[in-house]
């Protein structure tokens, strides 16, 4: 064999490996900044969500009387949620999705208006963030079924004859309750991303 081929292919393997090691940093620099959510920013998100509030509101949640349900998610995760009841309940209950990046409490002012309008409440932390376990977003792939669970553990606490409805923001929750209502579709009662903006509305013209 040629000493320029000899070299040729030497070069093509340090390219090539070079190439793979650069793929495999790639890709984890990737996971780091877009799928892995470390402790710190998981303390951060639960601040960012009370700060983002108005003192009346996160005032009115504290002296809300709230229980606290957990549920295990399939892959074994501790996942949380503060369950508000409702005593002029009409056989209603909203789960409330916060968006990425945040907290049940980011739900705050959305709880305050289904309480008024006579739901009971259900604020879960989604997988990897507030006092949910876990260090990786599912972006609502993981989440569908984590839904799946908090309506299962809803309808055995409070009967299966009550309506349930799904409001979320950010992006998750539209694509995971797709998956979920298909399930479920008798039981739900389903507020997409228009009912956000309603709801938005309501809450700037109760301010």
């Amino acid at each position: 064999m040629k000493q320029s081929t000899k070299f040729g292919l030497k070069l093509a393997g340090v390219v090539g490996a070079a190439t793979y090691a650069g793929t495999l940093l790639g890709g984890l620099a990737a996971y780091q900044v877009a799928m892995h959510v470390s402790d710190a920013q998981k303390q951060r998100g639960r601040e960012r969500s009370r700060a983002e509030n108005t003192e009346i509101e996160n005032f009115w949640y504290f002296k809300q009387p709230k229980q606290q349900w957990m549920i295990q998610s399939f892959d074994g995760l501790n996942l949380v949620a503060t369950y508000i009841p409702n005593p002029k309940t009409i056989g209603r209950l909203a789960i409330l999705a916060h968006g990425l990046g945040h907290s049940r409490e980011q739900m705050i002012p959305y709880a305050r208006i289904f309480m008024s309008l006579g739901y009971d409440v259900l604020m879960p932390d989604a997988r990897s963030f507030g006092d949910s376990q876990g260090h990786t977003i599912g972006y609502g792939w993981l989440d569908r079924l984590d839904y799946e669970r908090w309506i299962t553990m809803a309808l055995s606490q409070l009967g299966l004859d009550i309506d349930i409805v799904l409001m979320g923001i950010s992006m998750g929750p539209p694509r995971s309750w797709r998956l979920v209502v298909s399930r479920y579709r008798r039981m739900l009662k389903l507020l997409w991303r228009i009912a956000v903006m309603r709801i938005f509305m309501m809450k700037r013209s109760s301010d």
